[in-house]
């Protein structure tokens, strides 16, 4: 089993509801922290994708950590999202978070340059690293090549690891590719390796991830962590039990997954306030409605029961 450092298990990157004027509301978030780890949990992921990092401030994604943490969450069930094209927000975000207690920062490379090489995307987490001093930092590299453009290598997690072992503690792969996830498990079994997608989850587990983080389990998080559970009782309806979250990840990501999560988020709580994105993405449309509501609908998905 890998190494989890005691961060295992089912993470959801949290969404970010908005106020009318586009920012982070910090009640309604604070809120869905809460559900979340009560729902089933076991950390909640802020300022990942799934909760729009990109089209916020520093200073916004800074306030809205330390509203999380002043009501009361604990931080070593935290995550933050702390990977920018500039350096200096990406020290500044994760300075902030260690400084607070929230010792594991997912990170993306930096991604506005393309094609840059092994050599300049250590510099940068290096610089990271070096310049937030903390010894207790957890870093999570962030691998989603298809948004970020900038794939994370495994000669670059060979070069983190030799540099920096008692940092680089996992890493999260979105590529929802089977292959890809179970190559890094393969080759770095001391890190704790999340897919990125519950649709694949037992199976990289049997293979030795550490768990999941994934945009769904905003709306499934009770089902996605019963499959955990089965997978660590060693119990036969693992199996059946991951075949039902997949079907449902399938209906999901059939159209944009965070439009989708937050419309249903907004049916279950009754708040039409979640259906806020903040541009460039948009709501769904009339037609992508009525699929997801045909979807969910031959799965016999409750709002209510999940």
């Amino acid at each position: 089993m890998a190494n989890t450092e005691n961060s295992g298990g089912v993470w959801a990157p949290a969404l970010t509801p908005l106020t009318k004027d586009l920012a982070p509301d910090s009640g309604r978030a604070t809120a869905q922290v809460k559900r979340l780890l009560d729902g089933g949990c076991h950390g909640a992921a802020l300022f990942g994708t799934t909760g729009e990092a990109t089209s916020f401030s520093v200073e916004q994604r800074m306030a809205l950590l330390e509203a999380v943490l002043e009501a009361g969450v604990a931080p070593e069930r935290l995550m933050v999202g702390s990977g920018c094209c500039a350096l200096v927000d990406s020290v500044r975000l994760t300075a902030h978070a260690a400084g607070l207690g929230v010792k594991k920062v997912l990170m993306l490379p930096p991604f506005y340059y393309k094609g840059m090489s092994d050599q300049g995307l250590f510099d940068s987490y290096a610089a990271v690293i070096d310049r937030v001093g903390d010894p207790e930092l957890a870093l999570y590299l962030y691998h989603f090549p298809r948004l970020s453009g900038v794939p994370i290598t495994h000669g670059l997690v060979e070069q983190l690891l030799f540099a920096y072992p008692q940092t680089v503690k996992g890493l999260k792969d979105s590529t929802g590719d089977p292959e890809s996830c179970a190559g890094f498990i393969a080759r770095f079994p001391a890190l704790a390796v999340f897919p990125g997608t519950e649709s694949i989850m037992l199976d990289m587990l049997l293979k030795g991830a550490a768990g999941c983080i994934t945009a769904s389990a905003n709306v499934n998080a009770a089902a996605i962590r019963r499959v955990y559970d089965a997978w660590r009782a060693e119990s036969p309806e693992a199996r059946e039990l991951q075949d039902g979250i997949t079907a449902l990840r399938m209906v999901l990501q059939a159209n944009p997954m965070i439009p989708v999560l937050k419309h249903l988020l907004a049916e279950r709580l009754e708040d039409p306030a979640w259906r806020r994105l903040c541009p460039p993405l948009t709501a769904l449309s009339a037609e992508q409605l009525r699929a997801l509501d045909s979807g969910l609908g031959d799965l016999g998905f409750s709002l209510e029961a999940a």
